[in-house]
């Protein structure tokens, strides 16, 4: 990871601090410092834990702080939290990530077939009448 000094360096701390497991925390960590981009933090992410539900409760954590520790120095970190956030919610859309309050509500999400959703399956068996 790159060393972060300043500000940056003490919001992204701030938002990951006490994240569990450590292995998804040094991945936000890198995501968050511009490292990675939020695309290969979640692959990574996924592939650590093998639990969609312990990556969501990391980024809605982190999202969750992101929105209630609002800094007008801290607005790079911010968009690299909404870029994470908008891209897991994109991806595994099941799975909406719970923002605070206060937060500004979620982008709208298109209606109509996901991409990647696959055509009903259809039986290679004969039917019998």
């Amino acid at each position: 990871m790159s060393p972060r000094t300043g500000v940056e360096a003490e919001a992204i701390e701030r938002l990951t601090e006490g994240v569990r497991p450590p292995e998804v925390r040094a991945i936000l960590l890198q995501c968050l410092s511009g490292d990675i981009t939020p695309a290969v933090a979640i692959t990574r992410m996924l592939a650590e834990t093998v639990d969609v539900s312990i990556v969501r409760g990391a980024i809605d954590e982190v999202t969750r702080r992101a929105a209630s520790i609002s800094r007008a120095k801290d607005m790079l970190v911010h968009d690299r939290v909404d870029d994470l956030t908008q891209l897991f919610v994109e991806q595994n859309p099941g799975y909406s990530i719970r923002r605070a309050p206060d937060d500004m509500p979620a982008r709208p999400r298109p209606s109509g077939p996901r991409s990647g959703d696959a055509p009903e399956a259809q039986s290679d068996q004969p039917t019998v009448s």
